[in-house]
């Protein structure tokens, strides 16, 4: 599932192409990946497009239109050319619509933004933003870990509420980081220098400042190198990101450690891939 670096560069790229058009048709091909009456965002114009954790957002004058990519989703926008975000298929630079196109949007210059998902569980949904649907979805979320107000403490509340977990396994929570997925969680724990393993009641009060540093370093690198490359995600440009050529510990297994040149490690925490530097994060 993209994490938060990669759905803020779909962000990113999207919005220069569609702000300040209007939504002029809805073709919703597959039902069940579409939630809401396309009538009511046909003839508005998109104010902005926004992120909350891994959801993405198209607003228009009192309503959204939320988009969660899940594993096999994809946002294709094709005017002047073609922008693409999530996950890679072969057809997804060939014409469009193609067999996992599930609902089409046509904007008033006559760009097309299509979502398309081979296995279905991703799906686009129209709110009203200031009706309960948005909170059912928001509500429990923890911080958005890039804005201005997720300080220290608060991450240290946060996650102070699972002592008993292990450091990694409590970021995955997103009651208590929004967005943060795996690759990222790894590289938090290596940039703060904490083994993944070590029990959240154990850190000292310096371990939290370090990890809520970690975190938000992970994170911007992401977003700087343009998303992972794995199998599931593509940029605004179609191209793979590259943020695994310079992560420090994921999918490092069996290479140096690029600080100390010991070997990276790799075991199981919660059925999830756990990489660290056994010299250089202490448990």
């Amino acid at each position: 599932m993209p994490e938060l670096p990669e759905v803020e560069i779909i962000k990113l790229g999207l919005q220069r192409k569609i702000v300040g058009l209007k939504i002029k048709k809805i073709e919703v091909i597959t039902p069940k990946s579409f939630i809401g009456k396309p009538k009511d965002i046909e003839d508005k114009k998109v104010i902005k497009m926004w992120r909350r954790a891994k959801i993405l957002a198209i607003e228009l004058n009192g309503i959204a239109v939320l988009f969660h990519l899940k594993m096999t989703g994809q946002l294709v926008w094709v005017g002047d050319e073609k922008f693409i975000g999530g996950h890679p298929t072969p057809d997804m630079i060939g014409e469009l619509p193609n067999k996992s196109t599930r609902v089409i949007f046509t904007f008033n210059n006559g760009s097309k933004l299509y979502f398309n998902d081979q296995r279905r569980f991703g799906w686009v949904r129209i709110v009203n933003i200031e009706q309960s649907a948005v909170n059912s979805l928001f509500k429990k979320l923890g911080p958005e870990p890039l804005e201005k107000d997720f300080t220290r403490e608060i991450l240290k509340n946060k996650l102070l509420k699972h002592k008993s977990q292990a450091v990694k396994v409590a970021l995955l929570d997103q009651t208590v980081v929004s967005g943060l997925g795996n690759i990222y969680a790894n590289e938090a724990c290596f940039e703060a220098k904490i083994d993944p393993r070590k029990k959240v009641g154990e850190l000292s009060d310096n371990e939290f400042k370090s990890l809520h540093r970690g975190v938000r370093k992970a994170l911007r690198e992401g977003i700087a190198h343009g998303g992972s490359t794995r199998a599931h995600f593509v940029d605004p440009e179609g191209h793979k990101g590259y943020f695994l050529d310079y992560a420090k510990v994921y999918g490092k297994d069996k290479y140096p450690c690029k600080i100390c040149g010991e070997i990276i490690q790799k075991i199981q925490l919660k059925g999830r891939g756990t990489y660290f530097c056994s010299s250089c994060q202490k448990k």
